[in-house]
């Protein structure tokens, strides 16, 4: 359940026609807003105002935003529409019945224009609505927002990359064997480490830190593989019998082995 601080709470109702603006020139998106969007409210704001916290360098407040639907769909354009009417960071909960999600964006400041530019917009799978958690870490804005986002990303398995060395050693590490993949891999590990210890851009540190999970779980996969192949048990190098078939059979031969609970068998000359 998300369960943010009172002080925050502003339950402000935003109506849809406040968006119709953004969606004029557009006739199939806006038939979709009507259609499909059933309200829109602000029902949050985190900011130094509304908690003892600090102003970040980057941000000043954060909008959390509750989107209500019609049916179980919602289009990335209608996130990106609110987006530009609120135009600062946020969060959004969106709800069909008892299921929700919760949306983020790792935005940047266009420098071209008085507004945020969001360059991927991030999601949860659908769940219980109140089975949705947002936890509230940082003394500043900046962290706050970059621990919520880290709490909604979903580190997609596959994604481009922002460095090529460190593409090198995580794309190229499949055409490997396994000892060589994860020696590749560690390197790619390292590589990327450092790189988002020293990155200021909070877009270029997402697109790290997900290059950075891939490679994580590429090498848990490995070592698990490694681990099932180990472990495997050996196939028997001749069939075993019970011990009544095998005297029947071979009544006058001294013989040695072991049945299917690893007990020896000895049979001796008749």
């Amino acid at each position: 359940m998300i369960d943010l601080p009172k002080t925050t709470n502003v339950y402000k109702q935003m109506p849809k026609e406040l968006f119709y603006k953004y969606l004029n020139s557009d006739p199939i998106s806006k038939k979709y807003f009507i259609d499909e969007i059933r309200s829109i409210n602000w029902i949050n704001t985190l900011s130094s105002e509304t908690m003892s916290i600090q102003k970040g360098k980057r941000i000043t407040e954060i909008a959390i935003v509750e989107i209500f639907l019609n049916r179980q769909a919602i289009n990335t354009k209608i996130i990106e529409i609110i987006s530009r009417e609120i135009d600062q960071y946020a969060i959004f909960i969106v709800r069909y019945e008892e299921w929700g999600q919760l949306w983020c964006c790792d935005y940047q400041s266009n420098p071209h224009e008085d507004r945020f530019h969001c360059q991927n917009y991030y999601q949860t799978n659908w769940m219980i609505t109140d089975d949705l958690t947002l936890t509230i870490e940082g003394w500043n804005l900046d962290l706050i927002y970059e621990n919520l986002f880290m709490q909604i990303e979903p580190f997609p398995t596959r994604a481009e990359s922002s460095d090529q060395q460190a593409d090198d050693g995580v794309g190229t590490a499949k055409q490997l064997g396994k000892s060589e993949q994860l020696e590749k891999l560690e390197v790619a590990i390292k590589k990327l480490e450092s790189q988002i210890r020293k990155e200021l851009q909070f877009g270029k540190q997402v697109k790290l830190a997900t290059e950075l999970k891939t490679a994580k779980d590429e090498v848990r996969k490995i070592k698990q593989s490694i681990h099932i192949e180990t472990h495997q048990p050996k196939p028997a190098t001749a069939q075993e019998e019970p011990s009544e078939t095998v005297r029947s059979f071979f009544p006058n031969v001294y013989m040695k082995m072991q049945n299917r609970t690893g007990n020896r068998i000895d049979y001796s000359l008749i």
